[in-house]
């Protein structure tokens, strides 16, 4: 399990779940690929612009917008994974790459798994109650249904209420 895909949304309990990949990775001294996935800007087929040059002039200006927010983003993570890293002593910054993609959630995270060839994925699930995983599923639960390699979720939940404790 030397090649680690870790999935985050960056959202609060996101560090407890990279503590649990960086454990992983230290345990095998593999490589850990800490992949965002954002769906802002995600666009299906959308017929509702007329005309060729106004979706052009669309297309274009939502591709500057996203290369900008891949720049913020990979800031983001890069201030994220020195944070968490410092207090590693044998395990370091190296042994990380962010991976930014937009689109559907749980279909990214199992298609950059795929092409990375990941042994591991590691993520959170925010889910908090059964009736809404079954209603709804989860990003964690897609995912975790279309892997082809093993899927390790930790309860972001959990870990939340015992942090918050006096």
């Amino acid at each position: 399990m030397k090649n680690i895909l870790y999935a985050s949304d960056l959202e609060e309990g996101s560090r407890v779940v990279f503590r649990a990949a960086i454990e992983q990775a230290v345990l095998t001294q593999g490589k850990i690929h800490f992949l965002h996935v954002s769906d802002q800007f995600h666009r299906g087929q959308d017929e509702t612009l007329g005309g060729f040059k106004l979706k052009k002039a669309h297309d274009k200006h939502l591709g500057a917008l996203k290369q900008e927010l891949y720049e913020y983003m990979k800031q983001r993570i890069h201030r994220f994974v020195v944070e968490e890293v410092e207090a590693v002593s044998n395990f370091n910054e190296e042994q990380i790459e962010i991976v930014v993609v937009f689109g559907d959630p749980a279909h990214k995270i199992v298609e950059v798994a795929q092409q990375l060839d990941a042994h591991l994925i590691v993520m959170g699930d925010r889910r908090v109650n059964a009736l809404s995983r079954f209603f709804l599923g989860s990003t964690a639960q897609k995912v975790i249904h279309n892997s082809t390699c093993p899927v390790l979720i930790m309860p972001i939940a959990n870990q939340l209420k015992q942090v918050r404790r006096p």
